[in-house]
C-alpha cells in the first residue's frame, strides 16, 4: 500500500491532514520533540500542540514524562485494534437505534409495501426501463413531468403506451393514447404482464415519504386484476385528449389480445396470420401455433375478446387473453403477420 493509501484510509478514520502529517513521521522517526515533529511533519509551529492533543485524544499517541518531553507514537497494531473496537461498538448503536425507527420494505408473498417516495420512485422508473411492449399509467400532471423522458424513450422504441392523466393542463404526447379527468384516483402503473405499482392518490402528499403506502405487485392474478381496474374502471370515465393516428406496422407483437382485436377491426383485417406463444387453459401444458384468424369478438363492454385461429392442419382454436377461462388458449403473446 503507498503512502497516498496510507493517508487516505488515515483521514477515513477521522484524522484530519495536519495530524496524519505529524502521525505517519513519528511511525517512520520514532519519538520526537514537540518542536522536531513540527519541523519533520512541516506542521505549523502554532497548530502542533493542539495536534498533538488530538492525536492523544484520538488514542495514535502519548507523551514521556522526562525532559525534553517527547511524543511517542502507539503500536499501530494496538492502534488499529482498539480503532475497530470503537467502530464495532458505534455499529451495533446504530443498528439499535436505525432498527427501532425503521419502516419495513415489507414483502408478502409477490407483494411489495414501500412507504418511502424514493423507494416508490425507483420502482417506477424500473418498471417503464424494464417495459418491452406495453405500459399502462395513472398518475397526475407534476408526477409525469418526471417521467416524460423515460416515456417518451420508449414510445419510440415502440412500446404501447396508454396514458391517463389527472389534471387539466397541457399534455406531452408521451403516449399512444392519453386520456384526462379533473378528479383524481389511485395512481397506477402496469409494465407489460410483470408489474403493477398501486398507491392511493393522497399517498404523493408527503413530501419525502409516502402519506401511507405504495404496492409493487408481481403478482399475475392481482396484476390482472389490477389491468381490469385500469380499462373497465378508469379509462373509460376520461375525455380523449390526444390519439396517436398510426398505419399498422407489421409483423407487430401484443400481449392484451384486446389490442389485437381493436387492430384486425379499425384496419379491417381479414384471414390474417398469427403466431400464438401461451397455453392450453385446461391442461396449462404451453402451446405454440401458427395459423389464420378466421374469426375474432369482443362483447359489448370490451370485457371479453378472443380471436378463431385455424391451423393449416384444419384445427380451430378459440384463443383468449390474459387469465383466459373460457377459451380453448390462454394467449402470452400473438405475433401479427401481413
Amino acid at each position: 500500500m503507498d503512502e497516498k493509501e496510507i493517508k487516505s484510509l488515515l483521514r477515513e478514520f477521522g484524522l484530519n491532514e495536519y495530524e496524519v502529517r505529524a502521525y505517519l513521521t513519528l511511525v517512520r522517526n520514532g519519538p520526537l520533540t514537540a518542536g522536531e515533529l513540527a519541523t519533520l511533519s512541516k506542521v505549523p509551529q502554532p497548530r502542533i500542540y493542539d495536534v498533538i492533543r488530538t492525536l492523544m485524544a484520538k488514542g495514535f499517541v502519548t507523551t514521556s514524562q522526562g525532559r525534553p518531553k517527547q511524543v511517542i507514537p502507539l503500536n499501530p497494531e494496538s492502534v488499529m485494534d482498539a480503532i475497530k473496537r470503537r467502530y464495532d461498538e458505534r455499529i451495533e448503536a446504530l443498528k439499535s437505534a436505525l432498527e427501532e425507527i425503521y419502516t419495513p420494505h415489507g414483502e408478502i408473498g409477490s407483494v411489495i409495501v414501500v412507504k418511502s417516495r424514493i423507494t416508490l420512485e425507483d420502482y417506477v422508473r424500473r418498471a417503464i426501463k424494464n417495459a418491452r411492449f406495453h405500459i399502462s399509467i395513472a398518475v397526475p400532471e407534476d408526477f409525469l413531468k418526471r417521467l416524460e423522458r423515460d416515456l417518451m424513450a420508449k414510445k419510440e422504441n415502440n412500446v404501447r403506451i396508454n396514458l391517463f392523466l389527472y389534471g387539466n393542463g397541457d399534455v406531452p404526447r408521451v403516449a399512444n393514447e392519453i386520456r384526462t379527468r379533473d378528479v383524481p384516483d389511485p395512481i397506477i402503473i402496469i409494465q407489460d404482464r410483470d408489474m403493477g405499482i398501486y398507491l392511493p392518490y393522497e399517498a404523493l402528499t408527503g413530501g419525502s415519504s409516502l402519506h401511507g403506502y405504495g404496492l409493487i405487485i408481481q403478482d399475475n392474478n392481482l396484476l390482472f386484476m389490477l389491468d381490469r381496474y385500469f380499462y373497465h374502471a378508469l379509462w373509460p370515465t376520461g375525455r380523449v385528449a390526444y390519439r396517436e393516428e398510426r398505419a399498422l406496422k407489421l409483423p407487430r407483437e401484443y400481449i392484451h389480445i384486446r389490442e389485437l382485436v381493436s387492430d384486425l377491426r379499425r384496419f379491417g383485417i381479414r384471414d390474417a396470420k398469427v403466431e400464438v406463444f401461451g397455453r392450453f387453459v385446461r391442461s396449462g401444458e404451453p402451446v405454440h401455433l401458427v395459423g389464420k384468424v378466421v374469426e375474432f369478438y369482443e362483447d359489448k363492454g370490451k370485457v371479453i375478446s378472443n380471436i378463431t385461429v385455424e391451423t393449416e392442419e384444419g384445427e380451430r382454436h378459440v384463443v383468449g387473453g390474459w387469465n383466459a377461462s373460457l377459451e380453448d388458449i390462454e394467449a402470452e403473446r400473438i405475433i401479427l403477420f401481413e
